[in-house]
């Protein structure tokens, strides 16, 4: 395997991450975009068959396909500005009641505190609260927003089973996420998936109710129900594209970020051997699968519903492999492998 330095794979992992980031709002007017383009298409904007000069069906018309998509854009990043403020500001105390973590006072456990404010004073990093979570299987995450709520949590077993190398790599791990605001950016990921996911759960539910409304016939009023649930079929379309796309996005970020952790961790503690067995040992058991919420699961060091066999080969190697596209974290013996050449 090419050697690649840690520095490198920070830098190309960041530029990557960018990029990627990018094509959540451009997926979101995409959508927006191509729903005026069908309904154009299809002769909507021509109510009850009587179109304005110049307009007629299966013909794109720029001209109004512009206005309308200019029309709407405000409207559209408004709502999304709305729903992504307040799903921002409590996604904290929504990980903190499904986890059921609690503040880990000094003096219960002064290892820990020594080893996450000397890993702090090496990195330059302001020291973050510490969380534990009773749980005698070994994992760890690391969340927040801003100064005031990031935080490191780890379970019992995590701090009982590791020694003090490993745990500060794995503690190194969780800061170098905190450094890089990868908690931020992942809980942005996050929201902008809601989005389309409770776009498809809204227009779904309208059109069960609709479909269960009692139908009052007459020519004028099954043109425009006609015309609302087109509107509505074609919306749940592009939702649905929306949210498998940006579903991919978001783990891809996902899965980056946690190379740039794991440079970074290794960086940070010093030594990448001890962060590749920490790795070896919490892929044996990582625990917190009571968490019944893959938002919160792919903020781990490593997701307990993802350590499946991926050294397999034929026809189940190249299934496993193509399930890493689904996976918030990437392979772990790959992790291990990466750690173990610097």
């Amino acid at each position: 395997m090419k050697y690649v330095g840690i520095q490198t794979q920070i830098w190309r992992n960041n530029r990557n991450t960018v990029i990627l980031l990018f094509m959540f709002p451009l997926l979101l007017l995409g959508m927006v975009l191509g729903t005026i383009m069908l309904l154009d298409w299809f002769g909507f904007f021509c109510w009850n068959g009587v179109c304005p000069p110049g307009l007629q069906a299966t013909t794109f018309h720029w001209g109004v396909i512009w206005r309308y998509f200019l029309d709407a854009m405000p409207f559209t990043l408004s709502m999304t500005a709305i729903w992504f403020i307040i799903a921002y500001f409590a996604n904290v105390s929504i990980i903190r009641h499904a986890t059921h973590a609690r503040p880990l006072e000094r003096k219960e456990n002064v290892r820990v505190y020594n080893i996450v404010e000397n890993l702090c004073i090496a990195g330059g990093i302001e020291m973050p609260q510490i969380n534990i979570v009773e749980d005698s299987s070994l994992n760890a995450f690391a969340s927040g927003i801003d100064i005031k709520s990031y935080t490191i949590t780890l379970t019992t077993g995590i701090i009982d089973k590791l020694d003090d190398a490993e745990l500060s790599a794995v503690v190194g791990h969780e800061l170098t996420h905190i450094k890089n605001r990868d908690t931020r950016l992942m809980v942005v990921c996050i929201v902008f998936v809601g989005i389309f996911s409770m776009m498809m759960h809204v227009i779904t539910r309208i059109l069960a109710n609709m479909w269960r409304m009692p139908r009052r016939h007459s020519r004028k009023n099954d043109g425009v129900g006609a015309g609302i649930v087109l509107v509505l079929i074609v919306l749940l379309v592009w939702a649905a594209i929306g949210y498998f796309f940006s579903t991919l996005t978001r783990l891809a970020i996902s899965r980056k970020r946690e190379y740039v952790a794991d440079a970074g961790g290794a960086e940070l503690c010093g030594d990448p051997l001890a962060l590749a067995s920490a790795l070896r040992k919490i892929s044996a058991d990582p625990g917190l699968a009571s968490v019944q919420r893959s938002d919160i699961a792919q903020l781990y060091v490593i997701h307990p519903d993802e350590e499946d066999d991926n050294d397999s080969v034929g026809l189940q190697g190249l299934v496993a492999k193509a399930n890493i596209l689904f996976c918030t974290h990437p392979d772990t013996p790959e992790r291990i492998k990466l750690l173990e050449q610097f």
